[in-house]
């Protein structure tokens, strides 16, 4: 066991001792969806407020973005804490011991995606540019959006994640093989996710599985990098920062804070698509953003139905507006994706163009529909490649922000098991 332990701290990986909903607590209404999701939607965290109830939810202890701008986030923020120590106090939450914990869910759009809860080291992850450490962020990191996730972790007892960890793993050395074995496992839930998230089962990974683990952690490591963010990274970044803070106080190398909770996937896993992020501009000419985009560009545009593509060097982006739809096409070469070509640009145009808007959407659908008002355009972007995605954060570093979206928002990771932040 010892020597398991040592070979996963190697590799900036702990065996978590996990807490889990006590006797009597609905898991039901306990999980809800991660509090970035759904911001726009406000009905959506009314009709999780009316089925959560005055029942015990990780609800009561997070933060829902929806409401930032509703004020008096300190005071949410102190009950949140609050609430989170009774919690404890009252065997709300109750502790399962140190385990890995292998998890399987379904959803509205797939049958299955199977992931890994572990606790990773803080000291091996970093979001600076250029760093080359362990674990690494896949997206731009904005800096603005880290101190009020901080505020929330400074004073919190416990670590409740949904920060969504990536392996390259082709042959499902890791999670899935430990999947094949999960009948050698003890089941420690099962049940229906609400608002349409869908249903979750997780097992209790025994402790003699741990050296396997750690082989195949080694296997995957390359080139230095083993974990690349798939989402929450400002969540982690959020907490590396309380590590850092609580480190120059004095806190010991064993603190709790030094490490957090994640869930870890395969990038290869079939139940976890990767979708394109589109633009959507507001308040300008159409046809004249066109014009200066193609010519930006060294493009040219075509009519017809939208067509986005990356081959080779071509770039190809599905454009709209009004009764009008057709493709962009240019020729770039270098390592730089269709995204970076087209940011460049945007972020060029709205420097120039003061009333000029935008958004940025998932779905073609939602596009479409936008982009027939007056005055509005929707780009259109290719798709991310899940087969060189290592090979990118490896060769390049992150993509640029805003670039991809892993799954539909109901399919993002719901809030489950936790472990203490504190050493009380």
């Amino acid at each position: 066991m010892a020597d398991a332990r040592d070979r996963l701290s190697a590799l900036g990986v702990a065996v978590p001792n996990v807490y889990l909903p006590g006797d009597g607590v609905s898991l039901e209404t306990w999980s809800v969806v991660a509090c970035d999701q759904f911001t726009s939607e406000p009905d959506y965290w009314s009709k999780t407020e009316e089925l959560v109830g005055d029942s015990p939810s990780a609800l009561r202890i997070i933060l829902p973005e929806a409401y930032l701008e509703k004020g008096r986030i300190e005071d949410r923020i102190s009950a949140i804490n609050d609430t989170m120590r009774g919690y404890l106090d009252r065997g709300v939450l109750a502790e399962v011991g140190e385990n890995f914990i292998l998890v399987d869910r379904s959803t509205t759009f797939v049958s299955s995606r199977k992931g890994l809860i572990l606790a990773v080291d803080l000291e091996n992850y970093s979001f600076d540019k250029g760093a080359e450490a362990m674990i690494r962020p896949t997206e731009g990191t904005v800096l603005e959006r880290i101190p009020p996730r901080m505020d929330i972790r400074r004073g919190a007892v416990m670590d409740m994640p949904h920060i969504l960890l990536l392996v390259d793993d082709p042959k499902g050395t890791l999670i899935e093989t430990l999947y094949n074995r999960r009948n050698d496992m003890e089941k420690v839930y099962d049940f229906e996710l609400i608002q349409n998230g869908g249903h979750i089962s997780g097992w209790r990974v025994p402790g003699e599985m741990e050296n396997s683990i750690a082989e195949a952690l080694e296997g995957l490591l390359s080139k230095g990098l083993l974990f690349a963010v798939g989402d929450g990274n400002h969540s982690l970044a959020a907490a590396k920062g309380i590590w850092e803070e609580n480190k120059a106080a004095g806190a010991p190398m064993d603190h709790p804070s030094r490490w957090a909770l994640v869930e870890v996937e395969n990038v290869h896993d079939e139940g976890l698509p990767f979708h394109p992020i589109h633009r959507v501009l507001f308040g300008l000419e159409p046809e004249r953003f066109v014009e200066d985009m193609a010519k930006a560009l060294g493009g040219s545009f075509k009519a017809g139905a939208p067509v986005t593509v990356r081959d080779g060097d071509e770039h190809r982006i599905g454009i709209s507006y009004g009764t009008t739809e057709g493709s962009l096409s240019f020729v770039k070469s270098g390592p730089e994706l269709t995204v970076e070509h087209v940011q460049a640009f945007l972020d060029d145009y709205l420097e120039g163009h003061d009333g000029v808007a935008v958004d940025y959407i998932h779905g073609e659908d939602v596009v479409s529909q936008l982009s027939r008002a007056d005055g509005n355009i929707g780009i259109l972007l290719p798709d991310v490649d899940k087969e060189s995605f290592f090979d990118r954060i490896r060769n390049v570093g992150p993509y640029p922000r805003k670039t991809f979206s892993i799954g539909e928002a109901s399919e993002k990771r719901y809030y489950l098991e936790t472990r203490r932040l504190t050493m009380d």
